[in-house]
């Protein structure tokens, strides 16, 4: 598990109201892609080989457009004040690279949290931050080069 899964896990598993907005700031394509491929994103029906690459040339997974050099993925919470239900109180956006990416689960552009919390249950559910997060208790590395 990488950081993104960890804090995407630790922000959909929160059990208490959400009280405050949190920023979050981190990067790197080469843990941003797992993240969006595990979220059911860029999926193409058929998988690209060597024999195959004329006619996936339009394919949905291209990582230089996905995640170009500056990449950024924004998960946005709004807070709907005229809620019918409590369940509809919260909605959440995500945005790619600063555009609206819509939800994997339902193409719409924004879903209701707790939604989206259910739909990535099974992912949530098997997240262990303490186990994957936990920093070596012996350093290992060498100063030789």
């Amino acid at each position: 598990m990488n950081t993104y899964t960890y804090f995407f896990s630790i922000c959909l598993s929160r059990s208490q109201p959400v009280s405050s907005p949190v920023v979050l700031q981190f990067g790197h394509a080469e843990t941003l892609l797992p993240l969006l491929s595990l979220m059911g994103y860029f999926k193409d029906k058929e998988p690209l080989t060597a024999y195959n690459y004329k006619e996936q040339m339009h394919r949905k997974f291209r990582s230089g457009h996905i995640v170009p050099y500056a990449s950024n993925l924004m998960f946005v919470l709004y807070h709907c004040k005229n809620a019918k239900t409590p369940k509809e109180e919260f909605r959440v956006q995500m945005l790619l690279n600063e555009k609206v990416l819509p939800l994997a689960h339902s193409q719409e552009t924004a879903s209701l949290y707790e939604d989206l919390k259910e739909h990535y249950r099974d992912l949530l559910q098997s997240c262990r931050a303490s186990d994957e997060c936990e920093l070596p208790k012996v350093n290992n590395t060498s100063d030789e080069l």
